[in-house]
């Protein structure tokens, strides 16, 4: 499951999904306490702003702030601690004889590597398909609610200093 196929618009390097309402944030931006991308608070760096990751089941890339993906609801985002205890065991897929790191929490064996992705069901359905069914939801805005939408947003363009504005 790619984030950008031959039907989605081209995507500069750089940029990132973010909420449909993040204008509806700036006031965190202002007080200092929001991200400059996605507007929300909470994990913001010194810069003031999260770090950019792709999901592990979907590959969404978005602001790194939350532990599952905003987009598929199911996927993990890296560097987020999974269960209880933070040993290797939390993270590896649920399926028995499989030792691969799981990207995406799954109904019965509870989390899934990208090689068995396809195998729990979700009502009957494969959870690929369930994923991106919510990731097109999310990034197309195919169905789902303006909660569950998002907009892809490049990276600001710094603003000419006002010496420069004058000398032009």
């Amino acid at each position: 499951m790619a984030v950008q196929d031959d039907s989605s618009p081209p995507r500069s390097p750089g940029g990132r999904w973010v909420p449909y309402d993040y204008p509806n944030w700036y006031h965190l931006i202002r007080d200092g306490v929001g991200c400059l991308w996605c507007g929300r608070a909470g994990s913001v760096h010194a810069d003031q702003m999260h770090s950019a990751a792709a999901c592990l089941a979907c590959e969404t890339v978005q602001c790194n702030s939350d532990s599952e993906c905003a987009a598929c609801f199911y996927g993990w985002m890296p560097n987020w601690s999974r269960g209880l205890s933070p040993d290797s065991r939390s993270r590896q897929c649920g399926y028995a004889h499989c030792t691969n790191d799981a990207v995406a929490k799954a109904p019965r064996v509870g989390r899934v590597c990208k090689d068995d992705l396809s195998r729990p069901k979700v009502n009957g359905r494969p959870l690929t398909d369930v994923i991106e069914g919510h990731r097109r939801a999310a990034l197309d805005h195919q169905g789902g609610g303006q909660w569950q939408w998002m907009t892809w947003r490049e990276p600001a363009k710094p603003e000419p200093r006002a010496e420069q504005k004058a000398e032009a």
